[in-house]
């Protein structure tokens, strides 16, 4: 279990284990949908592939609802360096509407800028980015979720960035989640789903002279 990430006004860790896929078996259809793209699973790892200038995105068919936290590890494959993508609190994919989703979408090397990143999606645009760049066939451990109006990303144990939503997605269809590719091929392992537990925390400063 992962350590308690700390927020600015509470303190988060891993509760219950709600799901989790390990990717064994070459047949998605019993916890996933593909909305579009190559998704291949079997031998403890899954391959997501898109060659379009779009997005790919596997969508778990169980609805997560609350305060979650995905962990995950993911690699880029190269000859790709981009976009090696997940969200969470999502509806689905729209074919009417271009495949657009309504969700939260988090990222390593995306925005065509190769940074980490956090976004509501659609408008009105909530977004955070950061530079880190990941590098091809380096595996990185990925934990990242919501807890209250707190949207967060953590790679390898460290914090990256949080970002505050003030009215947080939280419609009763509006709780799939998944991993996403966009014009690149990433492998994802040992995909986990927690409940995440929020403790509130005083926060003040004690003068040091």
């Amino acid at each position: 279990m992962g350590k308690t990430i700390s927020f600015l006004q509470c303190n988060v860790r891993e509760g219950e284990l709600l799901f989790e896929d390990r990717f064994e078996s070459s047949d998605l259809s019993e916890n996933w949908e593909a909305a579009n793209g190559e998704w291949i699973s079997g031998g403890g790892k899954l391959i997501g592939r898109f060659r379009g200038d779009d997005a790919s995105l596997l969508y778990s068919r169980r609805q997560f609802p609350g305060d979650i936290i995905l962990e995950f590890t993911g690699k880029m494959l190269a000859p790709c360096d981009n976009d090696l993508n997940f969200f969470f609190r999502a509806d689905g994919w729209n074919d009417e509407d271009t495949g657009r989703i309504t969700g939260y979408v988090g990222g390593l090397n995306g925005w065509w800028t190769k940074r980490a990143g956090l976004e509501r999606y659609p408008g009105p645009t909530i977004r955070a980015l950061c530079d880190f760049e990941a590098e091809p066939e380096r595996d990185y451990h990925i934990r990242a979720g919501i807890a209250g109006d707190t949207v967060f990303l953590e790679v390898d144990g460290k914090l990256l960035l949080t970002m505050t939503d003030p009215n947080p997605i939280c419609a009763p269809d509006c709780a799939r989640l998944g991993m996403g590719v966009y014009c690149s091929q990433i492998e994802f392992r040992d995909f986990r789903v927690y409940r995440a537990i929020a403790q509130p925390v005083a926060r003040g400063y004690t003068a040091q002279f």
